[in-house]
């Protein structure tokens, strides 16, 4: 028996990084996986293929997150095909490492509107399809750079640090629902997305390795999964409005 059986879940950005490793591993533990991505269609292909060759269930939807009418069609279509939608991840997002000075307003947009608007969208379009199946859980990915400034990165910064705000009120809108939402926030992920950032930091980020104790202080995308597993599940019935670390301590300094 999966953690995730007979549930139907959503996940946003799940062609690559974190988004796949939460799309396996939600197969996996028994979930019906719907993957949305907007480009990478041979990449998404790849996952949904991995996953039916271990015995899972998941389908593949494109679809562009800051686009509330391609939301509300992508989301009919999954409940169309899988039966419903009890599971939301809120993963897509943008970082494109600009200095202040440097940021145009199609920089700041394309990552506000991915990484918030997409979050607030895709919950407004999957809570009626969670109020039908008696409750949900939705998880709005976040990142340290929500509590923690990051040169270079205005404006993801302000989308993470925002993501948290809209958790909580979330939180307070839907608990009547049996809808719980939660901020799972990522510590230094090595992922393709924030590369340039890796790049010009690896030094600083290598001097912490002191403070962490043994290990790389980059985390991969696979150490999210397990608690993104735990916020999806029944075992957090009682988690709401919070915002989880995964960071190895990070935060502590």
């Amino acid at each position: 028996m999966g953690r995730l059986d007979n549930k139907i879940a959503v996940i946003t950005g799940g062609s690559r990084g974190m988004g796949r490793c939460y799309c396996e591993r939600f197969a996996e533990e028994g979930a019906k996986v719907a993957l949305i991505y907007r480009s990478q269609t041979d990449a998404a292909n790849e996952v949904t293929a991995k996953i039916a060759a271990k015995g899972g269930t998941s389908k593949a939807y494109q679809c562009d997150v800051t686009s509330p009418a391609q939301i509300g069609a992508t989301f009919e279509n999954i409940a169309d095909d899988l039966g419903g939608i009890d599971i939301l991840v809120n993963n897509a997002g943008i970082y494109l490492l600009t200095p202040i000075g440097d940021t145009s307003e199609e920089v700041w947009d394309h990552q506000i509107n991915t990484g918030l608007k997409g979050i607030f969208f895709c919950t407004q379009y999957a809570v009626p399809y969670m109020k039908k199946r008696g409750g949900g859980k939705i998880i709005n990915i976040g990142s340290i750079a929500g509590d923690h400034g990051m040169p270079g990165s205005s404006a993801y910064c302000a989308v993470k640090g925002a993501t948290k705000m809209l958790t909580k009120t979330m939180c307070l809108e839907l608990r009547e629902h049996n809808i719980q939402v939660n901020t799972l926030s990522p510590g230094c992920i090595e992922t393709d997305m924030n590369k340039g950032y890796r790049e010009e930091n690896d030094d600083f980020m290598k001097s912490l390795q002191e403070r962490f104790g043994k290990g790389d202080p980059w985390l991969a995308p696979e150490e999210m999964a397990g608690t993104a597993v735990f916020l999806a599940s029944h075992d957090s019935d009682a988690v709401t409005g919070a915002n989880i670390m995964v960071d190895r301590g990070y935060a502590a300094y």
